[in-house]
């Protein structure tokens, strides 16, 4: 494959829908590939104080995250891909190896604040761009989405409860993705979204453009060419 950036920024993930086309369309249609499944935004947490009293919250792991009975890990067995998982919280020079030996990244979605807190203790954010700059291609899943983007806080932060740096993502894209959009959800209707997207941009630095992806959409970024693909009417701010 050509070294050219590959993104397949999703919603809620690829399989058995039409996306799936896009994919395989990204991958030549080849199934000999390596892919790396990074599961932690799944992990099953509660978020709880640090110590009694204590207005900072930390994550709470509170069960198993049992990958290799989830949907993208026995869809890319069956596929005939060769799968590893890699987990952000283990030893980042670990993690760093795996990564660099695949063919694909397959970021699953959960939490989108806790992977990317453990992304930037796994020392991700120093090395990702360089490794879909060669050619590794980035699947993205809601929060998995998120991780790329510039700056996760366009539906939650508020500087005045937060810290300055903790809504600020990787920006390997130069865009925003709200995943889920739909407008029974009032956080997620389009006049709120424009509201705080008004909002960012008089409390921080907030230029870019906003793709609402309804599930069954993503944003497919092949090179200098960005795509808003799936079902339904495609629509931004």
């Amino acid at each position: 494959m050509k070294n050219i950036m590959r993104l397949l920024l999703t919603s809620n993930g690829f399989i058995n829908s039409p996306l799936e086309k896009d994919f395989l369309e990204m991958t030549e249609g080849k199934t000999n590939l390596k892919v790396a499944i990074i599961p932690t935004a799944s992990d099953p947490i509660e978020w709880v104080p640090e110590s009694v009293g204590s207005t900072k919250y930390v994550a709470k792991i509170t069960g198993e995250n049992k990958v290799e009975s989830g949907e993208d890990y026995l869809y890319f067995k069956n596929k005939g891909y060769d799968v590893i998982i890699a987990d952000l919280k283990e030893d980042p020079e670990i993690l760093k190896k795996k990564l660099e030996s695949v063919d694909i990244i397959d970021v699953l979605g959960g939490d989108i604040n806790y992977l990317l807190d453990w992304a930037k203790i796994a020392k991700l954010d120093k090395y990702l761009k360089d490794l879909l700059d060669k050619g590794v291609i980035y699947v993205g899943t809601s929060a998995g989405t998120g991780l790329v983007i510039p700056d996760i806080g366009l539906t939650w932060w508020k500087p005045e409860k937060c810290a300055g740096t903790d809504h600020i993502g990787f920006g390997i894209v130069d865009f925003v993705v709200v995943a889920h959009q739909k407008e029974s959800d009032k956080e997620k209707t389009i006049e709120n979204l424009i509201k705080r997207k008004k909002y960012m941009q008089s409390v921080t630095d907030f230029p870019w453009k906003v793709y609402l992806l309804q599930d069954g959409q993503a944003v497919k970024v092949i090179g200098d060419k960005i795509e808003h693909i799936g079902q339904g009417i495609k629509k931004f701010i």
